[in-house]
């Protein structure tokens, strides 16, 4: 049983080689064009390379204030809205109709999904 099941294990990582070997020079080839094409953006000195990461960290936690009034704003404009609701469109109010079915649709979607696809409840 083990010699068959070795003869087996070698035949397949005989016709396995030529796939494996094909794909990766495929793949160091493709790397190799990518690396080339870009190679302006590759930072040679070490301490700026080191620095990178810190930079980028930084820049996005800069960015977060701007964030924050962006989202105070649209705040402000749905509670003007919501103060104003009687004077709304009606295709708006469709709109947002539908955007909350489809939410809670897809609520309950995940709700049957996190139950393993049960529609009558938990498995305990």
């Amino acid at each position: 049983m083990a010699a068959r099941l070795a003869a087996l294990v070698s035949k397949a990582r005989a016709a396995a080689e030529p796939v494996v070997s094909r794909a990766s020079s495929e793949v160091v080839k493709q790397y190799d064009g990518l690396m080339a094409k870009n190679a302006q953006y590759v930072i040679k000195d070490k301490e700026a390379a080191d620095k990178l990461l810190k930079q980028y960290v930084f820049t996005q936690l800069a960015r977060i204030p701007h964030g924050v009034q962006q989202c105070k704003a649209e705040a402000g404009v749905i509670r003007q809205k919501w103060a104003n609701l009687r004077e709304l469109p009606t295709t708006e109010v469709a709109t947002y109709v539908g955007f909350a079915a489809e939410l809670y649709a897809w609520f309950c979607i995940g709700e049957i999904i996190g139950r393993g696809g049960s529609l009558t409840g938990y498995s305990v």
